[in-house]
C-alpha cells in the first residue's frame, strides 16, 4: 500500500512539474509576431519570388516570409535579422524564409553591439540549392529561440555560433549536402528523426538520395 501511495505521490509530482515547465516555455515560446529580414549588400543579382511574381531586390529592402531568394551565378548577397543574425547567400544560391517571427522589444544598442538576441525568436529557413552562412548570435534558447536552416540532408540548428550548409541536387533526386559548425554549438537531426551533434570545426558531408514515389529522402554521410 506504501509503495502504490509513493508511486502515485511521485507520479503526481513528476506530472505537476512538467506541466508547470510546459506552461511557462509555451507562454514564452508562443510567437505571433514577425520579425524583420532586411537586405544588407548586393553584389550582383538578388531576386525574391512571393506568391506568383519575381523580382530584384536592392539593399535595404525588407523580405518577408514565405519568400524565394535566389542569387545569380556571380553574386553574393548578405541579409540582417531582427535578432541580430545575419544570411550570407552565395553564388547560384536560392533559401526560402519558411518562419520569422520574434517578441517586441526595445534597445538603445545597435545590433551590432548585441552580444545575444534582445527577444525571443524563432527563425526557419529552408536552402534549396546552393551555398549560405548564418552567424547567430546567443538566442535565448531555453525560452523557447530556435534558428533553424533546412536542407536536403536535414534540419541544422544552430543557438549561437556560425553555421556554413551547402546543397546540390540533380533532376533524379540524386544530391550532396555540407554542413559546417566552424564555431559554437549546434545540431543535425536527420530525415529519420535522429539527431547528431554538430562539433565546431568538422565539416559532415551527406549523400541524399529522394525516392520517387514517396519523396523522402534517403541520407547517408560519407566519411
Amino acid at each position: 500500500m506504501k509503495t502504490t501511495l509513493g508511486r502515485f505521490w511521485s507520479a503526481a509530482a513528476f506530472m505537476v512539474m512538467v506541466a508547470g515547465w510546459v506552461s511557462i516555455r509555451g507562454a514564452e515560446a508562443v510567437l505571433t509576431r514577425p520579425g524583420q529580414l532586411t537586405v544588407t549588400s548586393v553584389t550582383g543579382e538578388l531576386t525574391v519570388r512571393a506568391g506568383d511574381g519575381v523580382r530584384p531586390v536592392k539593399a535595404e529592402e525588407r523580405v518577408r516570409v514565405d519568400s524565394r531568394l535566389s542569387s545569380g551565378r556571380r553574386s553574393l548577397a548578405t541579409l540582417t535579422f531582427s535578432n541580430g543574425a545575419t544570411l550570407e547567400l552565395g553564388p547560384d544560391s536560392e533559401v526560402e524564409v519558411e518562419e520569422l517571427l520574434q517578441a517586441p522589444f526595445s534597445t538603445a544598442l545597435k545590433p551590432a553591439e548585441w552580444k545575444a538576441e534582445p527577444s525571443v525568436s524563432r527563425t526557419r529557413l529552408r536552402l534549396i540549392r546552393g551555398e549560405a552562412r548564418v552567424a547567430v548570435k546567443r538566442l535565448l534558447a531555453v525560452r523557447g529561440s530556435v534558428f533553424a536552416v533546412a536542407t536536403p540532408a536535414g534540419v541544422a540548428t544552430v543557438d549561437e555560433g556560425v553555421l556554413r550548409v551547402q546543397a546540390r541536387m540533380t533532376e533524379i533526386g540524386l544530391g550532396l549536402c555540407v554542413v559546417e559548425l566552424t564555431q559554437g554549438a549546434g545540431a543535425l537531426e536527420l530525415e529519420g528523426g535522429e539527431v547528431r551533434a554538430l562539433a565546431a570545426g568538422i565539416r559532415t558531408q551527406w549523400s541524399v538520395e529522394t525516392d520517387s514515389v514517396t519523396k523522402r529522402n534517403r541520407v547517408t554521410e560519407l566519411k
